[in-house]
């Protein structure tokens, strides 16, 4: 649902009670166009959140803590100056507008009391947020805004310091809190040929197409049909809602629809639309839970994305210069070539003279004697040409051993960057910070420069129950297999990974699992890796104590015997669905 002007009158209606009087302690701006102030009422201390984000314009109070830029932006600082210490004395919503104002008592430059408003205006890509003070004419004065707005930018008004603020142009529409039936009739009929869900948000006020829909499908009985069709039941309908806000009975939740794209709604969606459906006491906590849940999920993406990306440029330079080292491998197995043609050279140099480009020679190596060509260089003795190829002979054999090891580093390394990008691709939010910290101790990317370092909460394995009631740990990060193999597990306890493939520790925390346990943890194994979209995949599992580390191995590669196989198909959705078993911390 839209952040639409019922929600806003609903949030409104949550801060009169909590925040009227409260006093202004701290204003940050953590994002480019969102403010968190926070306010203390009596014992009580609030965070109410601001943004004037076109995909995420709202406000509302907010539990959630985001981090804070280290040098505070000019709006801040201004909002700083002006707020802080300042009390609420009210807050203003002009028909249902999507406009909230909050007006403060403040002081001016010379110390005499003053109100001054902060104004959020909700309004998508126009969406602002304006702060103001009256001038001798009681006019708004624009102090400073979060969005500077032109002439070129906007024909109706520039929102700019020393302008005259005027509010956006009203609707004509009706309110939601006191009309008629036929008034809403009358309304509806102007926009007959449109669409259901759009011809109500014409028609009346605060009201976005997602509320409209769920109006109308209340109204109808389950049905989606046009507004006109139902003008007695959704009369009705828009009466309970206004009076759910007026007495507090508002039922708001947040969900997944059926294409799996998260919501929220003042409303109890129809039961067939919603999945996962969590309710909230409150408009304001169900807002909180929405909008973190939406950052959070853009945030994982976008690191995710840089992760990837910085791991998969690493891999493509480090897949090229092996390709070029099996290439040299292949030219360094002609080795003993050069060292039989200097060999023939040497014992046939009686034959030989200066000046000759080839060589037809005996070699007494063979198991019957014949001739063979060698190039020679004309402008070289035979016994000069003997020696350039034991000396290329000489090169080909130390480098190769050189090579050998660089090309064993090389697949080392490539074999730790793909076990990144498997536990990348599985991270929730917390093991993607992880990740990202583990990459930066090994230089793949560099490190943040921050005022303060921050102090990172350790994310936790998930944890299963298998369908014998028996527990079992797969590590989400490099961090979390060392620390599960390494610390959190038993020596007996069951150690499972995918054969000759990245992929996560997967424990079972018994050291003889039935077999439906064995096969539930080897599914997981093979979910959480590489070959997640196999089938038939192999997994190796042994005790932990056959389980080591090498010395100076990078984070997450171990070595491993005494193990055993089974062959499974990764069905991590099917096994938690039918099975009830799942338990994630």
């Amino acid at each position: 649902m839209a952040y639409d002007g019922i929600t806003m009158a609903a949030v409104k209606k949550e801060l009169d009670k909590s925040l009227l009087g409260a006093k202004v302690e701290k204003i940050y701006q953590p994002r480019t166009l969102e403010i968190v102030l926070y306010l203390r009422q009596n014992a009580a201390s609030y965070s109410l959140i601001c943004s004037a984000d076109s995909r995420l314009a709202r406000v509302h109070l907010t539990s959630n803590k985001p981090e804070n830029p280290s040098t505070p932006p000019s709006f801040c600082m201004l909002l700083r100056k002006h707020l802080t210490g300042a009390r609420l004395l009210s807050l203003r919503q002009d028909e249902l507008e999507r406009v909230l104002i909050f007006v403060f008592s403040s002081y001016d430059d010379f110390g005499n009391s003053i109100t001054k408003s902060l104004i959020c205006e909700i309004m998508g890509k126009h969406s602002n947020i304006i702060l103001t003070m009256p001038t001798d004419n009681n006019e708004p004065l624009i102090l400073g805004s979060i969005k500077q707005v032109t002439e070129s930018m906007s024909r109706y008004r520039r929102i700019l310091p020393g302008d005259i603020y005027y509010p956006p142009p009203t609707q004509d529409k009706i309110n939601t809190f006191s009309f008629k039936k036929e008034e809403l009739e009358a309304a509806l009929q102007k926009t007959a040929e449109d669409k259901p869900a759009s011809s109500l948000v014409k028609t009346v006020m605060g009201v976005s197409k997602d509320l409209a829909e769920v109006l109308i499908m209340r109204a109808a009985g389950g049905e989606y049909c046009h507004p006109l069709a139902i003008i007695s039941p959704l009369t009705k309908e828009l009466h309970k809602l206004a009076a759910a806000i007026t007495n507090d009975k508002l039922q708001p939740c947040v969900y997944k629809t059926a294409s799996g794209k998260l919501a929220f709604s003042i409303l109890s969606p129809p039961q067939a639309a919603a999945l996962e459906l969590t309710h909230y006491q409150s408009v304001n906590d169900c807002l909180s839970a929405y909008y973190h849940a939406l950052l959070s999920a853009h945030e994982t993406a976008v690191l995710k994305q840089k992760l990837r990306q910085s791991v998969n440029s690493k891999l493509a330079r480090l897949e090229k210069k092996l390709k070029k080292q099996n290439r040299e491998l292949m030219e360094m197995e002609e080795a003993d070539k050069y060292r039989l043609w200097g060999e023939m050279l040497t014992a046939n140099l009686h034959l030989l003279s200066l000046g000759m480009t080839e060589a037809s020679v005996p070699n007494y190596y063979a198991d019957k004697v014949e001739n063979i060509t060698i190039p020679l260089d004309p402008s070289c003795s035979p016994q000069e040409n003997a020696q350039r190829y034991f000396k290329k002979y000489r090169k080909l054999r130390d480098g190769k051993k050189y090579l050998l090891g660089h090309k064993a580093a090389a697949e080392e390394e490539i074999a730790y960057l793909e076990s990144l990008l498997v536990a990348i691709e599985h991270a929730d939010l917390s093991a993607l910070w992880e990740i990202r910290e583990e990459m930066e101790n090994a230089g793949l990317l560099r490190k943040k420069k921050t005022k303060k370092q921050a102090k990172i909460n350790l994310s936790q394995p998930m944890h299963f129950v298998s369908p014998d009631n028996i527990d079992i740990y797969v590590g989400k990060n490099n961090r979390q297999n060392d620390q599960l193999t390494f610390h959190t597990a038993q020596a007996t306890d069951i150690w499972l990974h995918v054969k000759n493939y990245p992929g996560a520790h997967v424990i079972i925390r018994d050291a003889n699992p039935p077999a439906d346990t064995l096969l539930f943890a080897a599914e997981l194994a093979a979910y959480y890796s590489k070959l997640s979209a196999s089938s038939n995949v192999a997994v190796d599992y042994t005790q932990i104590r056959y389980v080591k580390k090498p010395r100076g191995a990078k984070p997450g590669m171990v070595v491993y015997d005494h193990h055993r196989t089974v062959y499974v198909t990764p069905k991590l959705e099917s096994a938690v669905k039918n099975k009830k078993v799942f338990q994630e911390n």
